[in-house]
């Protein structure tokens, strides 16, 4: 299943996503992180 093009902001933060080491994203490294947080939280509760 592919992502719609028209969430670019959320392809760009997955393709730019950059762990920290310690399992934390890397936010100063990573593209729309706030995106990225969002998306994750989305997933919080999908089994």
């Amino acid at each position: 299943m592919d992502i719609h093009p028209r969430f670019n902001k959320l392809i760009t933060a997955l393709r730019t996503a950059v762990e920290n080491g310690e399992g934390m994203l890397d936010k100063d490294a990573t593209s729309f992180d706030d995106c990225f947080d969002s998306f994750r939280l989305s997933l919080k509760f999908w089994h």
